[in-house]
Order: C-alpha cells, then structure tokens, then sequence
C-alpha cells in the first residue's frame, strides 16, 4: 500500500513540474517573441512597442525610432569581431542622414552592464548602446553570434540581416538602398 502511494505522489509530482515547465516556457515564449513580427506577406516588422534599456538604465520603446531606417546591432564586450567594427559603426553613425538611427544593443546576459560601459568609453561610442539583460531581444531576434546587424526600413520591416562584422561602406550601401 505505501509502495502505491509512493507511487502516485511521484507521479503528481513530476507532472505538476512537466506542466510548470511547459508554462514556463508559453510565458518566456511570449516574451521573447515580441519584438519581431511576421506579417502575412512573409515580411518581418519590428514591434515598434519593444521596450528597451539604455546603458544609464532608463527605458524607451522602438517607437521613438519609427518612420527611421533602423539599423540594430547586436554585440558582447569581449567579441573581437565587435571590437574591429566600432570604429566602423561610430564613422557610420557620424555621417549618418537623419533620416537613419544606429541603436548597438549589448548581449548583457552573456556580458555585463559594466563591460557595456567600459567599452562605450573605450571606443567612444555616440550612437545610442543598449541592454539586454534577460537576453529577450537577442532570442526574438534569433542573434547566434555577434557581431549581428538587421536594418528595417523605415515602415520597420526588416530589410538585411548581417552576421558578422560590417564596415562603414557596406552599412552606407545598405542604407542607401532602401532609402
């Protein structure tokens, strides 16, 4: 008799944690899965709503950005690749139109907010840096390395993804094709 009640606790037991994780894992996809919509016309728009976290900690959305040609990169401090493109990003950025805005959005889950500062100052950085803590922007915008950079257009649908690093002339390139 106890061996049975042994038994059916277990089993309560582990489905009460297979239906905890499942849940888990609805939620966390939900919240990584909103940042990047795709549209019926086999388009991805960027959700303009996306909460976001500048490098002092205060917040904004995607939105203080729409009706601009985006260009989103994602990077780590310690990421080589990402070292050899900021000085690329920065001559972009300064001679950029008004029209476009650079946002770079540090990997912090796998970093660190102060290595995200330090870098910043290190290559003097005046484009817009940004946090991600948890990791939810890399995952909903699928980031397997660094450095990644996705441009949208100005309507925010995603026009070019690059994997790996990008020089100035090739982001100007880019640019100037949807522009």
């Amino acid at each position: 008799m106890q061996r049975k009640t042994l038994r059916l606790m277990l089993s309560a037991f582990i489905i009460v944690l297979l239906l905890g994780i499942m849940l888990k894992n609805i939620l966390n996809k939900e919240e990584v899965s909103s940042a990047m919509v795709d549209l019926a016309d086999g388009t991805t728009q960027l959700d303009f709503a996306t909460p976001l976290t500048k490098l002092d900690q205060s917040t904004t959305t995607f939105e203080a950005y729409k009706g601009k040609i985006l260009v989103v990169n994602f990077w780590a401090s310690w990421c080589g690749p990402c070292q050899e493109e900021a000085p690329a990003l920065n001559a972009f950025y300064e001679q950029k139109s008004k029209q476009v805005e650079l946002l770079a959005i540090n990997a912090t889950k796998h970093d660190s907010h102060k290595q995200a500062m330090a870098f910043q100052e290190t290559y003097q950085l005046k484009f817009p840096v940004f946090l991600d803590p948890k990791g939810t922007l890399q995952q909903s915008f699928q980031v397997v390395g660094y450095p990644t950079t996705f441009i949208f257009d100005a309507e925010g649908i995603l026009t070019y993804t690059i994997k790996g690093d990008i020089s100035k002339q090739e982001l100007n390139k880019l640019v100037a094709a949807i522009q």
